[in-house]
């Protein structure tokens, strides 16, 4: 594989006519789409930081070929900008200049966890003839970097697309390829996606950090509560891993939301405390009948 500091990608440079992506970051999320668009016949390029995951992407033949910097021209059918908050916000890695340099009737799409500020901003920055989508699919894994990804990782998971102001067709067209892909797509208004994903994403991730903390709170030297915990508490807290950097700015950017879905998770865990206090044995029982409810009404990976 070759990997440039930069090349000009004109229009038609590889004189071929199958689809054209570039995955832009190749983490998790990033390598997964990597491998699903290749598995279903894509060509694709990456452009990434690090020469390491690049080399690694080709070796798995998920990429054609691999950037450490952004083209100067995108001839592409879909870009996927799969990169953390703190990266892609500032300065929307290297695309702020590229307005009129991106081929018409291109799709973009992100996959960050948050669609109000991106989807206000992105339209503004590139112009007519090209369409964003914003994309956060509901997957994922407490491990990070393209070692952890895969290209069935979308399979059975829900994928929220926010498609305010784009083309019906360029909709259909994403919705197709992720559908293909085995995602459940669901559509959302932008802000509204913010607010349900506080509280089904966001404050699990708090409740996780939570419960580990007052686990080992409870803890005597020698007598270690921790010692005892099985899967249940494994499965409670495996999202406590995940990067400290990244969902420092994810809490702080959807602030509100994350804690307005505290309180109502508070409210249900005093309605519980409520009944321990009164020895109400049918309380319990019966909010435990109505959560596994609300579990079967979801759709899981099988």
């Amino acid at each position: 594989m070759s990997v440039v500091e930069r090349k000009r990608l004109s229009p038609g440079w590889l004189g071929e006519s199958s689809p054209l992506a570039c995955v832009v970051g190749l983490g998790l999320i990033g390598g997964s789409w990597a491998g699903a668009l290749h598995t279903r016949g894509w060509r694709v390029l990456a452009v990434d930081h690090s020469p390491d995951s690049l080399e690694r992407a080709r070796e798995m033949g998920w990429i054609d070929e691999g950037y450490l910097s952004m083209p100067e021209y995108f001839d592409f059918d879909l870009i996927v900008l799969a990169l953390p908050l703190p990266l892609l916000l500032p300065g929307l890695m290297g695309l702020t200049g590229l307005s009129g340099k991106i081929r018409p009737g291109a799709i973009i799409t992100d996959v960050g966890s948050l669609k109000a500020e991106i989807c206000a901003e992105m339209p503004e920055l590139l112009g007519k003839d090209v369409w964003f989508i914003g994309g956060h699919p509901m997957t994922g894994s407490e491990k990070s970097g393209i070692q952890a990804a895969t290209p069935d990782l979308f399979k059975g998971y829900p994928y929220v697309l926010t498609p305010e102001g784009c083309r019906e067709d360029a909709l259909l067209s994403l919705t197709a390829l992720l559908e293909d892909m085995g995602a459940h797509v669901v559509l959302r208004g932008r802000e509204r996606h913010d607010e349900e994903v506080a509280m089904v994403s966001h404050v699990p991730h708090f409740l996780a950090v939570a419960l580990a903390l007052a686990a080992q709170d409870i803890s005597r030297e020698g007598d270690s509560a921790l010692e005892l915990a099985g899967r249940s508490f494994r499965e409670a807290t495996r999202v406590a891993e995940s990067s400290p950097e990244m969902w420092r700015e994810i809490a702080l950017k959807n602030r509100a939301a994350i804690l307005a879905g505290l309180e109502c998770w508070q409210k249900r865990l005093d309605e519980l405390k409520d009944c321990l206090l009164s020895r109400d044995g049918e309380g319990i029982a019966g909010s435990f009948r109505a959560a596994a409810r609300v579990r079967r009404t979801m759709r899981w990976e099988d």
